[in-house]
């Protein structure tokens, strides 16, 4: 008997690529029988790999229409990898194939940003790192603290038209350099961020000192180089936002 794993995957390349992958004695009755069966579970599986692709990306399916948005996912869901993935993440590879595929600026940083927001929803569970913890640490033990993005948090620079859209319900995002997403208290929190907030969220996606992390943004040679004040008031606006976790 096939182990579980082994079945599932079994089933599934079945599904994908015919009834010659289907392993022989795995079901009783006849071939037609069989074959009748495989069929409607097949149905079921697509079906449900359409809807979920929907439910990730109800803004991009609203903006180009339930016709043409079917059509890129049917499309899609042909491409090799994709049907193996979970139907959470199965669309994760959405915004590249829509950019491969002719899809406008639009559409296609809206399923950008629209993935990134149930990255933030499904990520790992961490506490974050908030300004009042560091209430009246000593300064020289302030910068030695390590810093890393919060599993949940990421920013991205998006289309005008995208960030005016999302803007309708985020006051100050329409004009914002970037869009950030937290999930500080279980809820994604959709955020203004500046060039400076963006630069030490990247910078801190690694294991970094808070001391190492301020003097980086301040270097010369820094690409987006800032005066002190502007990258505390960034470091301050991340850790409001719960963009960053403390690292023991």
């Amino acid at each position: 008997m096939l182990a579980l794993e082994q079945l599932q995957i079994s089933m599934m390349q079945a599904l994908d690529h015919g009834p010659d992958f289907l392993p022989e004695h795995l079901f009783a009755g006849s071939q037609e029988r069989i074959l009748a069966g495989m069929k409607v579970h097949a149905n079921t599986i697509s079906h449900a790999r359409l809807v979920a692709l929907e439910d990730t990306f109800p803004r991009t399916r609203e903006w180009l229409g339930h016709g043409p948005f079917n059509a890129h996912s049917r499309l899609y869901l042909e491409q090799r990898g994709v049907t193996g993935r979970a139907l959470a993440g199965i669309g994760e590879l959405f915004p590249d194939h829509l950019a491969e595929h002719g899809g406008d600026l639009l559409a296609i940083d809206l399923a950008r940003f629209e993935w990134l927001w149930l990255e933030a929803y499904h990520a790992a569970e961490a506490p974050w790192l908030r300004l009042a913890d560091l209430a009246g640490i000593d300064p020289q033990a302030l910068v030695e603290i390590a810093v890393t993005a919060h599993p949940a948090a990421s920013a991205g620079c998006f289309a005008p038209a995208v960030s005016q859209l999302i803007g309708v319900e985020v006051p100050g995002l329409a004009d914002a350099h970037a869009i950030l997403l937290t999930r500080p208290d279980g809820e994604v929190l959709v955020t203004p961020a500046t060039a400076a907030m963006d630069a030490i969220l990247s910078a801190a996606k690694n294991s970094v000192s808070i001391g190492n992390l301020l003097a980086g943004q301040g270097e010369p040679d820094c690409k987006n180089q800032m005066v002190p004040d502007g990258v505390m008031s960034a470091l301050i606006a991340l850790l409001e936002a719960g963009a960053l976790q403390q690292v023991d």
